[in-house]
């Protein structure tokens, strides 16, 4: 069942050239060139590129932060533009790469998770926060005792784990992971990743992973979409690399040794 779909997006930036004699000239510059996507319901969709590809752009523009210049997103067979903020970020939500930004420092865990329950949950019970906080601690596999440290006494994986437990806390319906384990070293990569195989079984959560990783996505992901100067550029669940059809597609595959 379609849960996201994502039908000739485009997005374009204004910018100005400048000319001689003082004179400039407005132009733009596109960032997504008539992007079409599906997500499916429990479904894990990888989306591969070079830096600069337009894949966080395109995670801005499915959770409504960039409105697109043409086409439409939609939820359910509801466009997103015409859905409010806190019910998109209820049924979406994003992870970042940088885990120190996005955790605020002088928060103890347990102020960072209960924060989004209670926002969210206004109606449920005080016993019902506490087992949903305890829920998504147990989740992304870190202790209870974590509940009362900062940010600064957590490591770089708990941090993140962290920031994953804080998207868990509204049970949203998708996640987009906008490179999310780039910076963590190998180890972690792969411990999260069996983390996120088994967090979406339980909660039954499609995830969009942005990445330029092709290890992570080969083991996380149903399908993987190329996009490549704003387009994408081939869509495959195969993973034979000879069953590529795109140039780009092949030699993305190739240089990560997939």
């Amino acid at each position: 069942m379609t849960l996201l779909n994502i039908q000739d997006v485009t997005k374009r930036y204004p910018f100005r050239l400048r000319r001689r004699k003082g004179l400039n000239q407005s132009s733009t510059i596109k960032a997504l060139h008539e992007i079409n996507l599906t997500l499916n319901r429990g479904e894990s969709l990888g989306i591969v590129g070079e830096s600069g590809s337009g894949k966080s752009t395109l995670a801005k523009v499915i959770m409504n932060i960039e409105r697109p210049s043409s086409g439409k997103v939609l939820m359910d067979g509801k466009s997103m533009s015409e859905m409010k903020d806190l019910t998109i970020y209820k049924r979406i939500q994003l992870v970042l790469q940088d885990s120190s930004t996005s955790l605020y420092p002088r928060l103890k865990v347990r102020d960072i998770l209960e924060e989004p329950i209670h926002n969210y949950f206004p109606e449920k019970d005080q016993a019902w926060k506490e087992e949903r906080l305890v829920k998504i601690l147990k989740l992304v596999n870190l202790p209870l005792c974590y509940l009362s440290r900062l940010p600064g006494q957590l490591s770089g994986g708990q941090k993140q784990r962290v920031c994953i437990a804080k998207a868990l806390a509204v049970q949203p319906e998708i996640i987009i992971f906008d490179e999310s384990i780039a910076s963590l070293d190998q180890s972690a990569q792969i411990e999260i990743i069996n983390m996120l195989k088994h967090i979406k079984n339980i909660e039954n959560i499609s995830y969009l992973f942005i990445t330029h990783d092709l290890l992570s996505i080969r083991q996380l992901c149903d399908q993987v979409s190329v996009i490549y100067q704003g387009e994408i550029v081939e869509t495959f669940s195969n993973w034979d690399i000879q069953e590529l059809k795109h140039p780009y597609s092949r030699s993305l595959f190739r240089a990560g040794a997939v």
